[in-house]
């Protein structure tokens, strides 16, 4: 079965001030779904946020004692994926699905030098390089991180307009 990178995010509805306490799983570790995976201090509260699906942790993206924010980024976790077949796009319908940017090939104004970690990181979420805006010349793991922060707080503040 193929293997996605699924993003472990905190609760959209997290009122600050919030931050990470304790780790419970390790990265590395493999996890059961709503498994304990960390313990946040939501306005001097514990709060636990538990692991979405199974699958192995990859990363802890939050330092203990780090500020978060509604539905910031958390953890990745690699899970496999079940074997669906190929969908094919209608032709007429071909130009609306290539405007999203993670149904592109490129086509933006790539940075002029790739880390591989960020590379990597790119290829696990679907990402093309140039979505990703870099600070110079050369795309990092970090411009990868903040640009999936970025990106999942518009998301939210959407759902906040939608949810009005």
């Amino acid at each position: 079965m193929p293997v996605t990178t699924h993003l472990v995010c905190a609760p959209d509805d997290l009122l600050p001030p919030a931050m990470v306490m304790e780790w419970l799983v390790p990265p590395g570790r493999e996890v059961a779904a709503d498994t304990p995976l960390v313990r946040l201090a939501v306005a001097g509260e514990p709060h636990l946020v538990l692991t979405p699906i199974a699958g192995i942790l990859t990363e802890h993206c939050v330092a203990l004692g780090e500020p978060l924010g509604a539905s910031d980024l958390l953890a990745m976790i690699e899970a496999e994926e079940p074997e669906f077949g190929m969908a094919l796009i209608a032709a007429e319908d071909a130009d609306d699905n290539l405007r999203i940017p993670a149904c592109r090939l490129g086509g933006g104004q790539a940075p002029q030098e790739w880390d591989g970690d960020a590379l990597a990181l790119c290829a696990a979420l679907g990402l093309s390089p140039d979505e990703v805006p870099c600070a110079g010349r050369r795309l990092a793991r970090q411009d990868v991180e903040r640009h999936v922060r970025q990106e999942l707080r518009a998301l939210d503040a959407a759902r906040e307009l939608l949810r009005r």
